[in-house]
């Protein structure tokens, strides 16, 4: 299959990212990947070409000064459906170099029932637990957590996380107990989640609505099991240009307009 010249960005903080610039890989695109971490990098790298897969969480300048060696043709944002600056540097990039954003986000699962809570932030997040748990696990990554730091929480909270380095050393340096930290590569299915909130008597289940190929499903499933309750911090209310659900209409879509 003959090259395409066009020269794609495609920003990734999820598997279904990496699972989209494989396709397109696949189909002799030129790509740029771009993930925010070392570690990110290592797992895209698993792969993809090491070559075109590059760390560090860039802002607008930054990306000007590529796009001046180089302009994509296109932009794809498979960023986490969490990850609200860097999607909101992306629009405004691609308008400003009137580049064509795409973005994909992955389905979010429609959950309801008993003990079952919806929140905004994780301020809120911080607050509801107070009332409901003694033992939380927080599956929220390491980022924005200073709400569960408190005095108050002292005790009572787990953090499951990915075994990034740098991440673990952020947490240790908020005065987190490593005894506290679970640096494990996820998803779970419901027999490990089980296993892992059994283990530590969880009864407060702290989470985001990060979609099936997050192991979302299986988390609640677990929680359920174990007569836990689930506070679950509700996914920022935004609106993109052009945005998809499937990877294969990513694909499509670029296929069509390349």
């Amino acid at each position: 299959m003959k090259q395409n010249n066009k020269l794609l960005w495609l920003f990734s903080g999820t598997s279904d990212g990496n699972e989209i610039a494989q396709c397109l890989v696949s189909q002799k695109c030129r790509l740029k990947v771009f993930v925010a971490t070392q570690y990110g990098r290592k797992v895209a790298a698993e792969s993809l070409p090491p070559q075109i897969v590059e760390a560090g969480r860039l802002n607008e300048n930054e990306m000007g000064a590529r796009a001046d060696l180089e302009p994509p043709s296109q932009v794809i944002d498979a960023t986490h459906p969490y990850a609200l600056e860097i999607s909101k540097n992306l629009m405004r990039f691609c308008d400003n170099r009137k580049i064509p954003y795409i973005r994909y986000e992955r389905p979010e699962e429609q959950i309801s029932g008993e003990n079952i809570y919806f929140v905004d932030n994780i301020e809120q997040a911080a607050e509801k637990t107070r009332t409901l748990g003694k033992k939380i696990l927080l599956t929220l990554g390491s980022k924005n957590i200073e709400p569960f730091l408190g005095e108050d929480f002292c005790g009572r909270i787990f953090i499951r996380m990915l075994p990034d380095p740098q991440l673990i050393d952020h947490l240790l340096s908020k005065g987190v107990s490593p005894d506290r930290i679970i640096a494990i590569q996820g998803p779970f299915s419901i027999s490990m989640n089980l296993a892992m909130m059994g283990n530590y008597a969880i009864d407060c289940l702290v989470t985001k609505s990060s979609g099936k190929e997050g192991g979302f499903p299986q988390k609640i499933a677990a929680a359920k099991e174990l007569g836990a309750s689930v506070i679950i911090i509700k996914r920022p209310d935004m609106s993109y240009p052009i945005s998809f659900s499937k990877k294969n209409e990513v694909i499509k879509y670029l296929n069509i307009s390349r």
